[in-house]
C-alpha cells in the first residue's frame, strides 16, 4: 500500500458508513489506524488490496428511545425476581423511567458503599475484557462489515495525566494509546483519567448537566448522547465510588432509559440490564449482576431477532504500577 492509497483510506474513514463518533475520538482512532497501516507497510512492502479494520469499543450513536412500553413489560421480572435480595418500593416512580429509577438507585447505592482506593498519579488503570465488535473490510474502496469472534482485550490507562502514554493489547496486537499532545492533562469525557473521574460532580443533576454541556451537538439527541457517554465512562475505566453512584443516578434521569431482564454478556453471564432503545427493536444494554449489582458488561443487540451488534464482558479491573504490568 503506497501513500496515495493510505490517503484514500483516510478519506474513506472520515465518513463512516454506519455509526459516527465524536470528533475527538474519531480523530484519535483514525490516527491509530493510519499509523498501524504505515508501520505494517514498512515491515512488509507487498500488502494485499484487501484489508480489515476492527472498530474498537467506542461511543455509539443512538436514536431517541421509542416504544418504551415494550421493554417496560419485563421490568417487574428484572426488578422483582432478579433483585430478590433487594427491597424495592411498593410503587415504582410514575412514568416509563420508573423501573430504571428503582434499579439504578439500587446499583448506585451499592457503588457508593465500595471502598475508595488510594492510588498514585504514576499508576495505571488496568481493565481486562472479552469483547466482540463489527469489523470493516475494505476491498478496492468498498466497505463491508462482519462480527468478529469474542476475544480478549486489555488496556492500561493513566491515573494522573493523559500526557502519559497508555497501552492496548487486543488479539495479540499491541497499540500505544494517547501520550503527550498540546493541551493534554486530566483528559475529557471521551478519554478520562482517574483524576478526572474523581473531579466530576457527585450531584446527579449537576453531573448530567455537565455531560449535556460537554457533548452538545454530538449524537442524534442530547439524551441519546448522554446515555452513550455514561456507558463509555463505566465500560472501560475504574470509576471512584461516589462518581459511579452519581453516574448511575444521572442515567436514571435520562428520558427513555428502561430495564430488561435476563441479558447475557460476551462470556454468557446472565444479568439484568439498563437499556436504551436505539431504533426499532435495537437496544444498547448495560448488564449488571442480578445479585451483587456489579457492572458486568454491555450488549448492543436486536430484541426481536437476537442479532448482536457488539458485546463485552469485564473480567478484571485493578491499578498497576506501570503500563503493561499485570495485577
Amino acid at each position: 500500500m503506497n501513500d496515495s492509497q493510505i490517503t484514500e483510506l483516510a478519506r474513506l474513514l472520515a465518513t463512516p458508513a454506519a455509526r459516527d463518533l465524536p470528533s475527538a475520538r474519531r480523530t484519535i482512532l483514525k490516527e491509530h489506524l493510519m499509523t498501524e497501516l504505515r508501520l505494517t507497510r514498512e515491515a512488509s512492502p507487498a500488502l494485499p488490496a484487501h484489508r480489515r479494520a476492527r472498530r474498537r469499543p467506542r461511543r455509539l450513536l443512538l436514536a431517541a428511545a421509542t416504544g418504551a412500553g415494550v421493554l417496560a413489560a419485563t421490568a417487574a421480572l428484572a426488578v422483582g425476581v432478579l433483585l430478590s435480595g433487594a427491597k424495592a418500593p411498593a410503587t415504582p416512580p410514575p412514568g416509563p423511567n420508573g423501573p430504571a429509577i428503582v434499579l439504578l438507585g439500587k446499583i448506585a447505592s451499592v457503588a457508593e458503599r465500595q471502598a475508595a482506593q488510594s492510588v498514585n498519579d504514576t499508576e495505571f488503570m488496568y481493565i481486562r475484557s472479552e469483547v466482540a465488535y463489527p469489523v470493516d473490510t475494505i476491498t478496492n474502496g468498498h466497505e463491508t462489515s462482519f462480527m468478529e469472534k469474542v476475544h480478549e482485550r486489555q488496556v492500561w490507562l493513566p491515573v494522573g495525566s493523559s500526557c502519559v502514554q497508555g497501552l492496548l493489547i487486543e488479539d495479540g496486537s499491541s497499540t500505544p494509546l494517547g501520550g503527550p499532545y498540546p493541551g493534554c492533562g486530566l483528559g475529557n469525557l471521551a478519554g478520562p483519567t482517574y483524576r478526572l473521574l474523581q473531579s466530576l460532580p457527585t450531584s446527579p443533576r449537576a453531573l448530567l448537566s455537565l455531560i449535556y454541556a460537554q457533548t452538545k451537538g454530538e449524537g442524534p439527541s442530547p439524551d441519546a448522547e448522554a446515555f452513550t457517554t455514561i456507558g463509555d465512562l463505566i465500560r472501560e475505566a475504574i470509576v471512584p465510588p461516589r462518581t459511579a453512584a452519581a453516574l448511575y443516578r444521572a442515567a436514571a434521569l435520562i428520558p427513555g432509559v428502561t430495564v430488561i431482564g435476563n441479558v447475557a454478556d460476551a462470556v454468557g453471564r446472565s444479568g439484568v440490564a439498563v437499556a436504551w432503545r436505539t431504533g426499532g427493536d435495537d437496544v444498547d444494554a448495560w448488564i449488571f449482576d442480578p445479585v451483587t449489582l456489579q457492572y458486568m458488561g454491555e450488549r448492543d443487540y436486536n430484541t426481536a431477532t437476537g442479532a448482536v451488534n457488539g458485546e463485552s464482558a469485564v473480567l478484571q479491573r485493578a491499578f498497576v504500577a506501570k503500563s503493561g504490568a499485570l495485577p
